[in-house]
């Protein structure tokens, strides 16, 4: 009887850490949501992932991780976006940092104030 106790606790405790896992997750944005902070399409976002990581030698994803951020954040212009984004791309390549690491380091070496906290709802 107390293996099947210990059983049904332990069951019931996987199944509360699922429960947990998919209710703790934020809904992340789309790139047709982010591209008008920067005065782009959501195609032309996607287009500058592989210039970035042929020339910065960050995967693609790390790539379009970083352009997602650079665009969320708001921060970057369409002018700058590109550029923004293949400094945060060579800063992960470089320290391995993930991009969101990269992207608030990239964004603090620009000498953009509160670079962590516009982030926080990307």
């Amino acid at each position: 009887m107390r293996q099947h106790l210990a059983s049904l606790a332990a069951v019931a405790l996987a199944l509360a850490f699922v429960v947990l896992f998919f209710e703790g997750r934020y809904g992340a944005k789309t790139l047709d949501d982010v591209a008008p902070r920067v005065g782009l399409r959501s195609e032309e976002l996607v287009a500058m992932v592989p210039r970035i990581a042929a020339q910065t030698g960050a995967t693609p994803g790390t790539s379009r991780r970083v352009v997602y951020l650079m665009a969320c954040s708001g921060i970057s212009t369409r002018e700058t976006i590109e550029a923004n984004a293949r400094l945060a791309a060579g800063i992960a390549e470089q320290r391995r940092l993930t991009p969101r690491e990269a992207t608030t380091s990239a964004l603090l070496a620009l000498h953009e104030p509160g670079a962590a906290t516009k982030l926080s709802d990307c």
